[in-house]
């Protein structure tokens, strides 16, 4: 019996790695052809290659793989038993990722979980409306959807995910035009917030989630509140962490945005050097060492992966475009309509949040007197990694009053 603290045999690492290839399962590794490194703390690297339903694994590291999973042999073989889901690890500093986190996430996802597992993890693909919807599933229970902010993607939510998965069906999307998802030209209405809302409710109907609690962080939050103002009987409650509003310092320059086209900017390469989007990552934070240097790490890379995908950029601009001419005031305004809202919703602002300023609680109260608004000290945009645990037992709560009052 291995022992904690003990170096695992050689041969139970080779062992559980290529019995991977028995557990490989075809139909979950749809449209796959990429190839990863294992690399074990003592012991010999393995890359392990997915193509046309097929998976090949062999000794040995090549350069460049699509991403690089560094940890050492007793998670490994937590890993893989399914004491451990990959997602626990990165959280816990037990894994750390070279490269793709997406597809580091979905590595997991396309194996027969191991024997001690409680929990699964899947990938699911949703056509809506002729737009394909990548997203992780894990958990049980009451549907919850984790809804990215700009230039983002579902792996910005893997605390929450993690945090939730042991009481809630929880469903990470990647919304179109970000992460895995389909990126669609930015033409007329597309990445708006409406647009997006509607997007959302049919990836509900397509996977029959009648109704929803929705958490959304930066323009998540402003698309959960819009599908719960459009399809109210679909959303029993939402929480936006940092979410985004009609903003004040952008309404004289609304009619000048809505004139440009300035999405199509995207279209242009740009340079890309990881200490620059490092720098970005860390002004989200009050205390960047909230998340472990190499978490940290790992987020730039997978940014600077999509930052060379053309589509990725058009979407960023699109959305940032109709973000920044939102109507604070008049007809069918933001803050307007925002007074219509019925669906319970909780409000988290960070007083240290350099995107969205927690003024805007004040406003939210304003227009929503019934709904529950917070402003947490010493807390930047991205409550959900700079206090996870204080983030989920807030969301957590929320859902359980609104379930008792059920």
């Amino acid at each position: 019996m291995l022992r904690i603290g003990s170096d695992p045999a050689a041969d139970d690492v080779r062992g559980s790695i290529l019995r991977l290839a028995e557990r490989f399962r075809p139909a979950d590794a749809r449209g796959i052809d990429a190839v990863w490194v294992v690399d074990i703390t003592g012991h010999q690297p393995y890359t392990i290659h997915v193509r046309a339903g097929r998976c090949l694994i062999s000794p040995g590291a090549i350069d460049a793989p699509a991403a690089r999973l560094v940890t050492d042999a007793v998670t490994w073989l937590d890993i893989v038993s399914g004491r451990l889901d990959g997602v626990g690890a990165f959280q816990a500093g037990r894994l750390v990722v070279h490269g793709d986190l997406n597809l580091a996430v979905r590595l997991e996802t396309m194996f027969t979980p191991g024997p001690a597992a409680t929990r699964l993890l899947r990938t699911v693909h949703t056509d809506v409306k002729g737009v394909e919807i990548e997203s992780i599933v894990a958990g049980a229970g009451t549907p919850v959807l984790l809804l990215h902010g700009l230039a983002a993607s579902k792996v910005s939510f893997l605390p929450t995910l993690d945090g939730l998965a042991d009481r809630h069906e929880v469903h990470a999307l990647d919304l179109p035009g970000f992460g895995k998802s389909d990126k669609p030209a930015p033409h007329g209405k597309r990445y708006s917030a409406p647009w997006m809302a509607d997007v959302v409710h049919g990836y509900m109907a397509r996977n029959r989630i009648r109704e929803a609690y929705l958490v959304g962080n930066s323009m998540g939050g402003r698309i959960a509140a819009e599908v719960a103002l459009r399809h109210p009987r679909s959303v029993r409650g939402f929480v936006g962490l940092g979410s985004a509003v009609a903003f004040d310092q952008y309404q004289r320059f609304g009619p000048m945005i809505r004139l440009l086209r300035s999405q199509w900017l995207g279209l242009a390469p740009v340079p890309i050097r990881r200490e620059w989007i490092e720098a970005g990552l860390r002004e989200l934070f009050h205390d960047p060492s909230a998340l472990p240097a190499q978490n940290l790490r790992a987020a730039a890379e997978d940014t600077m992966l999509h930052l060379r995908d053309r589509g990725y950029r058009l979407a960023v601009l699109a959305c940032a475009r109709h973000l920044g001419a939102e109507r604070a005031t008049g007809r069918n305004s933001y803050w307007g309509r925002l007074c219509d809202l019925q669906v319970p919703s909780l409000w988290i602002f960070g007083d240290r949040d350099v995107l969205v300023h927690h003024r805007y609680a004040a406003r939210v109260t304003e227009s929503l007197p019934h709904a529950q608004v917070e402003v947490w000290n010493n807390i930047g945009h991205v409550p959900q990694f700079e206090a996870p645990e204080r983030t989920n037992a807030a969301v957590s709560d929320f859902i359980a009053r609104i379930e008792a009052g059920h």
